[in-house]
């Protein structure tokens, strides 16, 4: 309960900041984060944690309407919704928690796969990285359709990824300095909403270099 009680607040300010500003042409091509780890994110030291902020807007896993999990048959996949107008301040999250203070070059991959009757936009779902360098911190957007795209690993199901080599050119394209900067938030924002699209996504295998989410459990593995 603590955790989540610190994760919370932390997780209000990066939707706050993050609503804040548009996603660009950069910013849709841009980021930064961690290590590999096994899958899992309780040996990675990774945890996963989805909220919401504003009206009609949240994140929550939901059973049956994913692809196979890591482990059991709830077959869960991680649900986000915002279900009014993209201009209204609201947005669904996920933090990803325990990347706080490595060097911004350890990242090497990000990636989820999305149901393909939800939302890829340009600004939403992205991967939403803080870093902090000697000239202060950044924010740094990798949007859903400026990622590669590939068939996932099951019918009706996309996957969106970028490399290291993605990542590093968008962060420095964003004024980072990747030699100096560290990782300060990592987080998936969804704040693009129905006037643009279904107000909604699902999104399963949520990667960041080794560590896998594909249900809620996978923060205590």
């Amino acid at each position: 309960m603590t955790k989540l009680r610190t994760v919370v607040p932390v997780a209000a300010a990066l939707v706050l900041a993050a609503c804040k500003e548009t996603a660009s042409p950069v910013s849709s091509n841009s980021l930064s984060a961690r290590p590999t780890f096994a899958v899992g994110g309780g040996q990675s030291g990774l945890t996963l944690h989805p909220g919401g902020l504003g009206e009609q807007s949240f994140a929550k896993w939901e059973p049956q309407q994913g692809e196979p999990d890591s482990k059991g048959s709830a077959d869960q996949a991680l649900y986000f919704q915002k279900m009014t107008a993209t201009a209204t301040f609201a947005a669904a999250f996920a933090v990803i928690d325990g990347l706080q203070g490595q060097p911004a070059s350890v990242l090497t991959n990000l990636s989820w796969e999305h149901r393909t009757d939800g939302w890829c936009g340009a600004g939403a779902p992205r991967w939403n990285i803080g870093l902090t360098d000697a000239t202060g911190d950044h924010t740094v957007f990798l949007g859903c359709n400026a990622a590669t795209h590939s068939p996932g690993g099951a019918a009706g199901w996309i996957k969106d990824s970028y490399s290291q080599s993605d990542i590093q050119t968008a962060a420095a394209a964003a004024g980072v300095d990747l030699a100096a900067a560290t990782i300060s938030s990592l987080a998936i924002l969804f704040d693009e909403g129905t006037d643009v699209g279904p107000g909604f996504v699902f999104l399963d295998n949520i990667t960041v270099n080794a560590t896998v989410w594909t249900k809620p459990a996978d923060n205590s593995n």
